[in-house]
């Protein structure tokens, strides 16, 4: 019978294995897709994997396992599969693992999606999540669990909770991932997400992943003494790099050979590798780490903090957004009107669109993401485009579908740094719909989480709570409906956008003013101001449209009426008729909301009788 793996590493150092993901593409697994199923569809290459790390010399065998969670395989539609997979992969390592020296460890990875208040999943469905691949795991029999490459010391604490309601005596490893600088990607000190990790239940705690041999040695150096628990390290084989179209990891065998000496010297009770590392790794380090016993921690080194000035925040300068002015003045109507990016690099008819727009008085233009899941050119670049080319003032519609945490900061700070001045932070129309029906949608953080973003952009500092120099400036707009059928649903989401950072709302479009009124009824709907949407209606047949299939539309019968009644008559009428409609919702809207949102489609005769209706009100202040 195998030792409890804590009572042995309470004496002695253990090695654990090398990469999974990586060396199973370097041979011949395939590179798109999660990597678990490959104890389903080439069980043979994972158990060959398992065996050369057995004959390498490693104590501890990770299974298959790390993204064979429902999140992550429902991507990739193998959620079905997801019993079959992690107890083949299980059954696989045991098989390599004969004897009482290799212990078996149940891998499990983050879910791919981030918790509330940045992301879709609630704590709640979190552990669901957990709570079922890890049963299967303790089914199965592992020695014990090892969660890995966690960056969110809140989703591994769930994943923690989820094993210990499940079992109370399995022993757990928890391995987090950091930056070079020692935090997590949600600025975290080592410190402190390790203790957070122990606090949740684990019982050795560790670094894996991310940073090379070097890097991890520092950050393990910064936590060692001030954890109560064992400490593991398995860094990657240093960055990797492409070579003729493959991925390729710098560190040698023998350099990991040294690091595994440091580490040990320095009190690690647990060394092994990942992305990149092979077996020729695990053979070098354990050449320095199986038998040997295990060193007293040392003490933290006595670091000496020299204060960075030039990071801190600079004040913003003196507001020059007209925007943000009339937002914040209670007596102006605020009109924006939207224009389409073009699908090729010629933006000029949306930059004249904007030009003729500006020139009869709107306050602002919106450029639209990708409308309906369609290629177009980046909004950000048409509002720069139509800023400098025309003068107006811009608001870039911006999605977490197609973006991750790393690339949505980016794309915001290029905005910025262009001088645009607001952006409308959306969802995103589904790919399903649009040009490229396959593809698969980010949404690493969703529209709540990415209004946070923007909001600590404004104040200064990234995700990670870094400091990023002169803060940004956005007036953040989110979307709303006063027309949805349950407004105390819709309701509650624009309160959490308003707490997550929106300044103020744009809508689809209304025609009921009625449900307007009963918006306006709940004091939740002038906390901001509110642009409210308006479409005036070409034809019927468009009319029909909205009301029967556009989601969250609703077009009451009178209007129905109106433009049957015109259509009889002939195209003529029928278009008389909408933009007739569109200036009587323009009116009643000025009458109620601090501003109208008009969506022309180009149709800007359109935009000029409503600004005309609406009189001096309408004109920018």
């Amino acid at each position: 019978m195998k030792k409890d793996v804590r009572e042995r590493l309470r004496a002695e150092v253990l090695l654990a294995d090398g990469a999974m993901g990586t060396l199973l593409v370097s041979r011949g697994a395939p590179a798109e897709g999660p990597r678990s199923p490959n104890a389903l569809v080439a069980p043979e290459l994972v158990r060959e994997i398992h065996d050369d790390y057995v004959s390498a010399g490693a104590q501890m065998l990770s299974t298959n396992t790390w993204d064979a969670n429902r999140s992550k395989l429902s991507k990739f539609d193998w959620a079905d599969s997801l019993e079959k997979i992690n107890r083949a992969a299980v059954r696989l390592a045991r098989a390599a693992a004969s004897g009482e020296y290799v212990y078996v460890a149940g891998a499990v990875g983050p879910l791919g999606q981030l918790v509330k208040p940045y992301g879709p999943l609630t704590r709640l469905h979190v552990r669901e999540l957990f709570t079922e691949q890890i049963r299967i795991l303790l089914e199965e029999g592992v020695d014990l669990l090892s969660f890995e490459t966690f960056s969110s010391t809140l989703e591994a604490a769930e994943a923690l909770r989820a094993a210990r309601a499940l079992s109370a005596a399995i022993p757990i490893i928890a391995s987090m991932t950091f930056l070079a600088d020692g935090k997590t990607s949600f600025g975290e000190d080592v410190e402190d997400a390790l203790a957070a990790l122990v606090a949740a239940g684990a019982d050795v705690v560790g670094i894996n992943c991310t940073v090379g041999p070097q890097e991890a040695f520092e950050i393990f150096a910064r936590a060692t003494g001030s954890v109560s628990a064992p400490i593991g390290v398995r860094p990657n084989a240093g960055y990797p790099w492409v070579v003729s179209g493959r991925t390729v990891y710098p560190a040698t065998p023998d350099y990991f050979r040294q690091s595994a000496r440091d580490l040990l010297r320095a009190g690690a009770a647990l060394v092994g590798g990942c992305c990149g590392t092979a077996p020729e790794h695990v053979a070098a380090m354990a050449r320095e780490v199986v038998g040997k016993a295990r060193s007293a921690p040392s003490p933290p080194a006595r670091l000496v903090v020299v204060e960075d000035r030039s990071a801190r925040p600079r004040e913003a300068s003196l507001e020059t957004s007209a925007l943000k002015r009339k937002l914040a003045d209670p007596r102006a109507l605020v009109v924006t009107a939207e224009v389409e990016p073009p699908k090729g690099i010629d933006a000029s008819l949306a930059v004249d669109g904007a030009r003729t727009l500006r020139a009869l008085g709107v306050d602002a233009i919106n450029i639209t993401d990708n409308p309906m899941a369609r290629l177009r050119m980046s909004s950000i670049a048409v509002a720069h485009l139509i800023r400098t080319e025309t003068g107006a003032e811009t608001i870039f519609h911006f999605s977490p579908r197609d973006r991750n945490v790393l690339g949505i900061q980016s794309d915001l700070l290029g905005a910025a740094g262009l001088g645009i001045k607001a952006l409308l932070v959306v969802g995103g129309d589904p790919l399903k719909i649009g040009d490229y029906p396959q593809a698969k949608p980010v949404g690493e953080v969703d529209t709540l989480g990415l209004l946070r973003i923007v909001r600590g952009l404004n104040g200064g500092t990234d995700l990670a709570g870094g400091a990023i120099g002169s803060a940004t400036s956005f007036a953040i707009a989110c979307a709303a409906n006063p027309a949805a059928k349950d407004l105390d649903v819709e309701i509650s989401k624009l309160s959490a956008k308003i707490e997550a950072g929106a300044t103020f709302a744009q809508t689809q479009p209304v025609y009921d003013v009625a449900a307007l009124d009963r918006f306006y009824a709940r004091p939740e709907a002038r906390a901001i101001p509110v642009l409210i949407g308006l479409i005036p209606p070409k034809s019927l047949k468009q009319a029909l449209y909205f009301a029967n299939e556009v989601p969250g539309m609703v077009v009451p019968d009178e209007i129905l009426v109106r433009m049957r009644k015109a259509a009889d008559k002939g195209p003529a009428f029928e278009e008389e008729e909408g933009l007739a409609i569109g200036v009587e919702l323009a009116r009643a809207i000025a009458e109620r909301a601090r501003g109208v949102h008009i969506m022309p489609m180009a149709r800007y005769d359109a935009v000029k009788r409503i600004l005309e209706a609406l009189g001096a009100e309408a004109r920018p202040s």
